[in-house]
């Protein structure tokens, strides 16, 4: 499928799916003028129960056998929830796509019929996800850290074949992409996942999901060993805070003495490090004053 000349909305979008360009009449099929939508997400514009597949949908375009186009639903206050044909095209570098939008939606396939892998996103853009995500919503979100015992030791799952587990795996990938806020899912250890999800079903539920989906694998809920913590986003969050929660949680979880590079590992705040630096700076110049009048004493 090719929409070359047939488009009625095409954007520039980076990795985070953040509209950086566009073209088109966006106040008629969107409601919002272009210059409006620089910088917010194109996500918001997604039918809710589409963007998980949204998300697998630009996290996989760039990969060499990645799908290109697909049919999606997008809402706006101006027309509703309205079916178009999507083709993704070559940005202007590595880091961005552009996306075609035709209400001539043809014979393509919808998000959710093309098979998509579920992405896991690395760390830093979980949580600039998280941050964009909090600044868009009306109501606090969850974060929830889980760590699948089976997952993070294997040992736990001795007898079952290394086909077995990476089954076991995926299963686990997609239990909790269905349940993560626009698909927004990291995996930064073998088995400890951060998600974003709606509170109304919250961290306790989806582990306990978890558990039945080892059940299906034949693996006991002590096998599983699922352990999670929850925290909650609330609007606005700042990045620094929502950094700090994340960390807390995972620290939380058995497996994280194990863990080689530690995920969302704090980082000093600003006001911290000028105070350090400031104390330093104090403590060296007494240190010189002392040394000094020792010199004039000799």
């Amino acid at each position: 499928m090719s929409l070359q000349g047939t488009w009625e909305l095409s954007f520039l979008i980076d990795r985070d799916g953040r509209i950086l360009e566009g073209r088109g009449a966006c106040s008629e099929h969107l409601g919002h003028s272009l210059q409006s939508l620089i910088g917010k997400s194109l996500f918001s514009f997604v039918a809710a129960d589409e963007r998980p597949y949204f998300r697998r949908f630009i996290g996989q375009v760039n990969r060499p056998s990645g799908k290109r186009a697909a049919l999606v639903s997008l809402q706006s206050a101006v027309g509703g929830i309205r079916s178009y044909a999507m083709e993704a095209q070559a940005g202007r570098s590595a880091a961005d796509n552009w996306l075609m939008f035709s209400r001539h939606t043809g014979h393509a396939e919808g998000l959710d019929d093309l098979d998509l892998p579920v992405v896991m996103v690395e760390e830093g853009q979980f949580l600039r996800l998280v941050e964009m995500a909090a600044a868009q919503a009306r109501d606090s979100l969850d974060l929830t850290t889980i760590e699948v015992g089976g997952l993070s030791d294997t040992r736990r799952l001795a007898g079952m074949a290394v086909e077995e587990i990476a089954a076991f795996e995926r299963s686990v990938g997609e239990a909790l992409s269905s349940n993560a806020h626009e698909g927004i899912l990291s995996n930064p250890a073998p088995g400890l996942y951060n998600l974003l999800h709606d509170p109304a079903k919250g961290g306790a539920a989806i582990a306990q999901d978890l558990t039945s989906v080892a059940s299906q694998h034949g693996i006991t809920a002590q096998q599983a060993g699922v352990v999670h913590a929850t925290m909650s986003v609330a609007p606005n969050a700042s990045l620094a805070s929502i950094r700090e929660s994340l960390g807390i949680m995972q620290r939380r979880m058995p497996g994280y003495d194990s863990w080689g590079e530690k995920p969302a590992k704090p980082k000093m705040r600003e006001g911290q490090m000028v105070a350090a630096l400031g104390l330093g700076a104090f403590l060296l110049g007494v240190i010189a004053t002392v040394v000094w009048m020792l010199l004039l004493r000799h």
